[in-house]
């Protein structure tokens, strides 16, 4: 299995398949207690929520990566989509940051961010963990977990549930008030994330009864599962999703639209998830979430080891809160969804009554049927369009003649039989259904048409219904709109009535629909038209008053148009904003060093002190950065070599001075000493804690920071070289281990590590290298290896010298044979590869430092210093490179106008790693590792006039080069408009 993560996943990705390694998995549901159940409840048809059947379209967005200011901006964007429910987690680490302290305020507020989600009319998802993934720090463990001793993560460990237990004890009440039955939001939870061993409603273990447990206790009553049901990039895949065996609906809780390595909007996104999202509604889906569908900010020291400030995600909703095509392309199947919502959760599949539907056999034809009516399904997977006719039994007159284009990777929606009031039916909708929406005794159906394509409807009617459109035929109780979308700039409106009932028909083409939104204001629904978007919303003295938005390099006004239940009402037009925005150059830099820490004389009084370095994070400080210092002895002048095991970047210092710098897992550095005692200050940073995807184990054990272990010295080195010279020779069985190494040189084979030697497939093999002959009077070897795929048997000059279990896990053989260490050594390996790719995957190195002086007396310091500290600043003179870190600080002035948004970033050009903050908010860790280099500033951050920017570089560079600059395509004009009712 030699695979690094990233790459792993996107196999996942393309794949379609949620990564469940070795795992009992199902996707199943466990019911809603007796209490909840009027209010959330399931059968294997669909769910249903106040006794409605729903359909379940949910955005993903956690509001630990969103200012809580902007919380409801956030949210009112996935509401106008047409989402109905949101999905979070709730990330320990973000709720309990230093031991028995928790944060549940401010942006940490999550009893106030439900009830923003329930005063706008969503439901939540709540995913508590304790484990979350997420490309979050540490995957949501908090920091000081790391140095409790005995604690195993993710399995039945009394010391790692008692810790769950107590954040549970704060956590779960908030989450539980707002469960539905409550009042509140709160509809499903999910209990573990991803989980290698359980997802569903499997109790594999202790730890999962242990969670169970406690959730039931503190007063779960709405539906739960494990770890999550069918996550993919693709979760319909191209399989059914009924299963007769499946108690509960088919739910996707992480249907990944992009993923976190994009930022932006890229060529192709809309349709390829578009089209992904359609087979999930055409093929029995029951509901979805989207992750991401907002991706927000790893604000602070938030962000693992493979993104840094920013979590775009390339989503619908981007992270300055711009929309996205991908956004438009949502919001047409979420509310078709929930149009036909009594379809979608009540079906099965009907595809063998209508197999000829379509007369182009490339289109593949799928149906849905229910009570409520049926739904059939044009599938065109190809890359052209086509036009067919259609072939429906009952429907000839109605189809005679007509053609219909379906557009590439299109799934095109075709209703028959579908109730629409006790007097009317909707026999056949042929043309796209955009939405229905109830506007007091109108019902209104949006469609979308194209131009020069049919808009063809049916209706079945009682006897008395009359047409107010010429173009609607009304005879023996059927009404017919059989016509050709036109190039109209405005939508065409077809009514009829029948008793009390109006039937209104909106025909719009594509990006009509794009700007077409359903929105409820004090009990009546209200369409919306012609605007690319509009947030609040509120009616006075017989006005309907909204503030609408729109892309500053847009042009032109916008017109737009409210419905009621029986007129069409234009709003006035507003002031279009001026477009002219500056990028705003930095000057009047000051600056302080950040390597005071450094120094020959430090008080130390408050730092950590020990024998043997400890890891970053041991002092409890969870930021990025740490200070350790010790004292070393040199009794001669020379170049030393200092081993100490790390992880992250380090620079280290000899009396005040900069003496080396180094990746820490290269574990030594050189530098010259001069004869004597000496201050030694390392300073160590890192770019975020790994996420500790599908661990389970000691979490001590794991991706610690900083240096940390014995360490020693020596005069001379550098002592660790790889081992790069490597063959490999297959073995037939496990057993060949016994026999020793393969002699015969002809059976081996050049390697090169990091390749798969097994085809994917499980095998045996030798890998031989020669470890170079050592300096005279060597008395130790250590050979070190990272990563082996999967079980290693080590042998030296044919004889066995140690046995390893385990991939991904680093471990190291001693040689301390005097004999054998005169002479170059044959150094071979053993490997077992029982699944997927296997070899030596990772670097292997040896150690020659042998005996060395031990350092001890490390102390510790966490954390870069105060950066908003009012004192030690002094001009920049100069644009110079520094020695260590170093703070800069300015100010830069902004105007936030009324008729505008503009989407402010620092641009860290020039610069190495660090931190910056904007009148006292940490924006996060650059470099960013995305196509987007700048770091978004929340507009809720800003100051109208003056603004305080402080940075802090780990590694001293220059400022000169960086600049608050605008991002164009983020940049919104708003609009206050109204419309008169009446």
């Amino acid at each position: 299995m030699i695979r690094s993560l990233y790459s792993f996943l996107i196999v996942l990705i393309l794949s379609g398949y949620c990564f469940i390694a070795n795992a009992q998995s199902n996707d199943h549901i466990f019911p809603a207690s007796a209490i909840a159940k009027p209010y959330i409840d399931f059968d294997s048809k669909g769910f249903l929520v106040n006794g409605k059947r729903t359909f379940i379209v949910s955005a993903g967005l956690e509001y630990a990566r969103i200012p809580h200011q902007l919380w409801y901006d956030r949210l009112l964007r996935i509401k106008r989509a047409g989402f109905n429910c949101i999905e979070i987690y709730t990330m320990w680490n973000f709720h309990e940051p230093q031991e028995g302290k928790f944060d549940f305020s401010g942006d940490h507020d999550l009893d106030a961010f439900l009830k923003i989600v329930k005063n706008l009319g969503l439901y939540a998802i709540v995913r508590v963990g304790p484990y979350y993934c997420a490309e979050w720090d540490n995957g949501g463990y908090p920091i000081w977990l790391k140095f409790k001793k005995g604690v195993s993560v993710r399995e039945d460990n009394k010391s790692f549930e008692q810790y769950v237990d107590r954040f549970f004890d704060h956590l779960l009440p908030v989450v539980f008030k707002n469960q539905i039955n409550n009042g509140g939001s709160v509809i499903l939870v999910q209990l573990e994330n991803e989980h290698p061993k359980s997802w569903g409603d499997i109790v594999v273990d202790g730890y999962f009864k242990n969670l169970q447990t406690k959730a039931l206790q503190l007063g779960l009553q709405v539906p739960y599962f494990f770890s999550g049901l069918h996550h993919g990039s693709d979760p319909a895949g191209d399989g059914k999703l009924d299963d007769d065996k499946r108690p509960n609906p088919w739910m996707s809780t992480e249907f990944w639209s992009v993923w976190y390595s994009q930022y932006g909007a890229k060529p192709g996104d809309a349709e390829l998830y578009d089209r992904r999202t359609w087979k999930i509604i055409s093929r029995g889906g029951n509901g979805y979430n989207y992750y991401m569908a907002h991706g927000g900010s790893n604000f602070g020291y938030t962000n693992n080891d493979e993104d840094a400030a920013s979590y775009d995600y390339g989503a619908a909703i981007g992270q300055a809160g711009d929309l996205r095509p991908m956004y438009y392309a949502f919001k047409r199947a979420a509310w078709f969804a929930r149009s036909f919502e009594n379809v979608l959760e009540n079906s099965t599949n009907a595809s063998l009554a209508y197999p000829n539907a379509a007369t182009d056999s490339t289109l593949k034809v799928t149906a849905r049927t229910s009570p409520a009516g049926d739904i059939i399904y044009l599938d065109n997977p190809g890359a052209k369009e086509i036009n067919t006719t259609l072939n429906i039994s009952g429907a000839e007159e109605l189809t005679a003649g007509k053609k219909f284009t379906v557009k590439p990777k299109e799934i095109y929606p075709l209703i028959h039989n579908f109730k629409l009031n006790n007097d009317v039916t909707l026999n056949w909708a042929l043309t796209r259904v955009f939405a229905i929406v109830k506007q007091s005794n109108t019902t209104t159906i949006i469609i979308d048409a194209e131009e020069k394509s049919p808009v063809l409807l049916q209706f079945g009617v009682k006897n008395g219904a009359t047409s107010k459109s010429p173009e609607i035929k009304i005879s023996n109780g059927i009404a017919t709109i059989n016509e050709t979308m036109s190039s109209a700039e405005k939508p065409l409106v077809y009514t009829f009535n029948t008793g009390s009932q109006t039937i209104r028909v909106l025909a719009m083409n594509r990006q009509q629909t794009d700007k077409t939104w359903i929105t409820e204001i004090a009990n009546k629904n209200y369409i919306i038209s012609g605007l690319a978007y509009f947030g609040d919303a509120t009616i006075k003295d017989q006005h309907l008053h909204i503030t609408t938005e729109a892309p500053l390099n847009q042009t032109g006004p916008q017109a737009g148009v409210v419905y009621t239940a029986n007129a069409s009402i234009p709003f006035n037009t507003g002031e279009v904003a001026d477009k002219v925005v500056k990028n705003i150059a930095l000057n009047n830099w000051e600056y302080k060093s950040g390597a005071t820490s450094a120094a020959v004389n430090v008080n130390t009084t408050s730092w950590l002190k020990s024998t043997d370095a400890q890891p970053m994070g041991a002092d409890g400080d969870v930021t990025a950065d740490a200070w350790y210092r010790t004292t070393i002895d040199a009794p001669t002048e020379g170049k030393y070599t200092l081993q100490i095991k790390g992880n992250g970047r380090g620079q280290a210092f000899v009396d005040g001075k900069p003496a080396a710098t180094w990746w820490l897992n290269k574990n030594e550095v050189s530098f010259n000493l001069k004869k004597g005692k000496h201050v030694l200050a390392i300073f160590t940073a890192h770019d975020g804690r790994d996420k500790l995807v599908s661990y389970i184990g000691p979490i001590d054990k794991i991706d610690s920071k900083g240096v940390s272990g014995s360490a020693v010295i020596k005069k001379g080195g550098p002592f660790i070289i790889g081992l790069n010279d490597w063959y490999f020779a297959k073995a037939t069985q496990k057993s060949d281990v016994k026999l020793g190494p393969i002699a015969e040189d002809a059976a081996y084979k050049k390697y090169k590590i990091g390749t798969d030697a097994f085809n994917r497939k499980e095998g045996y093999g030798w890998f031989k290298t020669i470890v170079p002959q050592q300096p005279a009077g060597t008395q130790k070897l250590t050979v070190f290896f990272k990563s082996v795929d999967e079980n290693a048997t080590v042998f030296i000059n044919g004889k066995e010298l140690a046995h390893h279990e385990g991939w991904d896990q680093p471990f190291e053989v001693t040689i301390n044979d005097a004999e054998a260490l005169k002479s170059p050594i044959n150094l071979s390996v053993f490997i077992e590869n029982h699944s997927n790719e296997g070899g030596i995957d990772q670097p292997v190195k040896i150690n020659a430092i042998g005996d060395a002086t031990a350092v001890s007396g490390w102390a510790l310091k966490g954390g870069p210093g105060d950066p908003l500290a009012t004192t030690g600043w002094a001009k920049l003179a100069q644009d110079k490179q520094t020695n260590g870190p170093v703070f800069y600080r300015t100010t830069f002035s902004v105007t936030q106008a009324k008729d505008r948004t503009l989407i402010w970033r620092f641009n860290p050009e020039g610069l190495g790693h660090g931190s910056v903050w904007v009148n006292g908010h940490n924006l996060g860790r650059y470099p960013e590792k995305l196509d987007m280099k700048s770091l978004y500033i929340p507009e809720c951050w800003l100051n109208t006039g003056m603004n305080q920017l402080v940075v802090y570089d780990e590694d001293g560079r220059p400022i000169s080069k960086t600049q608050v600059v605008t991002e164009p395509d983020a940049n919104r004009s708003i609009t206050a408009i109204t419309a008169k009712l009446n």
